[in-house]
């Protein structure tokens, strides 16, 4: 049901683009660096803030790219973050979308950009100090469709955006040594950059 729901979305956003008559040479690409944070569920926007100012929970840092065509784009984002216990070993977090088509209805270059996203994404966790070459007790690993929502400001070529994603649902390789990455089912983006239009 998870999975035909997201399916229906996919191809309602994959209408939306077909039948939006982009112009075949105007577009712009977006260059960012992000903030990520997943959430179980839908936060509030104290829960929000609380994430992205509190340094004793860090979130995700990393960048994105986006090329748009007319009103048709696609692009990634890829976020990490390496954590260490005291005296225990080192690892590193990642949460990406390496992959989503985007529809901005009100085409690129205008100051105001919504938008709406949906791709694949990857989330996982490996401790670097362990590894053996056996991923067992070492790799957690997830993969994930995801539908998203955002806004983005764009300031004379400078951007500023933030957006929310939805996983329906999460599934890791069919390999026996590589556990599930627990992401929340929710993630929200901050971002910053430039647009480069042509």
């Amino acid at each position: 049901m998870k999975f035909r729901a997201f399916a229906i979305t996919a191809a309602t956003l994959a209408l939306a683009i077909a039948a939006s008559g982009t112009p075949a040479f105007a577009g712009s690409v977006h260059l960012t660096g992000n903030l990520q944070a997943d959430y179980l569920k839908g936060p509030s926007a104290q829960q929000i803030i609380d994430t992205f100012s509190s340094p004793g929970q860090p979130p995700f840092g990393g960048v994105g790219w986006e090329v748009i065509i007319g009103r048709v784009g696609f692009g990634g984002q890829y976020g990490a973050s390496f954590s260490r216990t005291p005296q225990g070993p080192w690892w590193v977090d990642w949460m990406t979308q390496p992959l989503f088509l985007s529809y901005h209805p009100f085409r690129s270059g205008y100051f105001l950009d919504p938008f709406v996203q949906a791709g694949v994404g990857c989330a996982g966790r490996v401790y670097l100090d362990q590894w053996t070459g056996d991923a067992t007790g070492n790799l957690y690993l997830s993969i994930y469709p995801f539908v998203a929502a955002g806004l983005s400001l764009d300031l004379s070529g400078f951007l500023v955006s933030g957006k929310v994603s939805y996983a329906p649902f999460m599934t890791s390789p069919p390999a026996p040594s590589i556990s599930s990455y627990p992401l929340g089912n929710v993630q929200v983006t901050l971002s910053a950059g430039i647009a480069i239009d042509w």
